[in-house]
């Protein structure tokens, strides 16, 4: 079931700009892929609209994707320990207490 969206060129422009500046010295390769042509249109669109090419922007759009996918991961992380944290945390909550009421203002 394939189901059409409607993507807008100039959200993907500013979503990959951030990501567009390539400053490694990274060696290119040269790639030949195959896109639906609805893809294409946008890809070329909000390159013209950010002032980068189209490999440019692609590639962008694939370091956003994985910037994400990390983050992604590492808030899973954080969400398995957070009951633990907070244990820890309420935990210390009396010793914070007393060390703030010996404090001389």
């Amino acid at each position: 079931m394939s189901e059409r969206r409607s993507y807008s060129p100039k959200v993907l422009a500013e979503a990959v700009t951030p990501y567009g500046a390539d400053a490694s010295e990274a060696t290119h390769t040269k790639l030949s892929i195959s896109l639906p042509t609805d893809l294409v249109e946008i890809v070329r669109e909000a390159a013209a609209e950010s002032g980068l090419s189209v490999s440019a922007t692609i590639g962008a759009a694939i370091r956003r994707m994985l910037a994400e996918v990390e983050q992604e991961s590492l808030d899973r992380a954080l969400e398995l320990d957070a009951e633990e944290n907070l244990a820890w945390a309420n935990a210390y909550l009396p010793i914070a207490a007393k060390l703030w009421s010996a404090i001389e203002w």
